[in-house]
């Protein structure tokens, strides 16, 4: 039998990586979030589109509104801190396959490692949470779920991705989380060029979920999440996000 405290260590890390609260998220979707072609969730952190998700314990990363180079977008400042900042996706555009956006990263996060359990910071991470049969899942998967529930009131996605920026492991590199199998890191940009510049990225998120789940087909986006961390290693670091299109 596992060590219990072992078991609390592991599925606190798995919460903080997926996004196990300290409260529930809203119900519903602003308006204002959504287009006739595309989910659009606002620049502005502060607005209806967006909320937080933060932790028990885990002093909360800062979201705030800023412009960088003329581009409006959303500053999140990390100093030894976790948190997310989430826009649930409109039902019209739940199975919506493109996603893009841009990011703008001054340096990466010293000694971070998402490969490594307890050095696994970033600079920036855009999660999509997807919606699934826990059903099909297996024993271990919903005990830890299960066991999140009681612990943070609300149920954790059936799946997720991370798109990060890693220092060393290559693009389209994907990296399983320690502890929990439903969470996977896909890396989209390595290494310091285009730091101090905004990158676009687009990714078929379809595509990108067969990648990371084998034999798996996704579910309906259930959000989309900001998160910029830095709360294993226990340094700062900041970055900006924007126009978020998912279509």
């Amino acid at each position: 039998m596992q060590n219990p405290r072992v078991v609390l260590a592991a599925l606190i890390m798995c919460c903080g990586l997926i996004g196990c609260a300290s409260q529930p998220p809203r119900p519903g979707v602003a308006t204002t979030a959504t287009s006739s072609d595309a989910f659009t969730p606002s620049n502005d952190p502060a607005s209806p589109d967006w909320y937080p998700v933060n932790i028990r314990f885990k002093t909360p990363t800062v979201y705030s509104k800023a412009v960088i180079s003329d581009v409006p977008c959303i500053l999140a400042e990390a100093n030894g801190s976790w948190s997310l900042h989430v826009a649930n996706v409109a039902e019209p555009f739940a199975k919506a396959s493109r996603l893009s956006w841009r990011w703008h990263v001054p340096a990466l996060v010293s000694g971070a490692n998402n490969g490594t359990a307890g050095l696994d910071d970033a600079p920036v991470r855009v999660v999509v949470a997807f919606k699934g049969d826990r059903s099909k899942l297996d024993a271990a998967d919903r005990s830890t779920m299960s066991l999140a529930k009681a612990l943070g009131g609300w149920d954790l996605p059936y799946a997720a991705i991370q798109y990060i920026w890693e220092a060393k492991a290559p693009v389209e590199t994907v990296i399983p989380n320690a502890n929990i199998a439903r969470i996977k890191k896909i890396v989209v940009r390595s290494g310091e060029a285009g730091l101090t510049q905004w990158q676009s990225i687009e990714r078929d998120i379809k595509a990108d979920f067969r990648k990371a789940f084998p034999n798996e087909e996704p579910g309906d986006i259930e959000s989309i999440g900001l998160m910029t961390d830095t709360d294993s290693l226990g340094g700062a670091t900041k970055a900006c996000y924007a126009d978020i299109r998912l279509r």
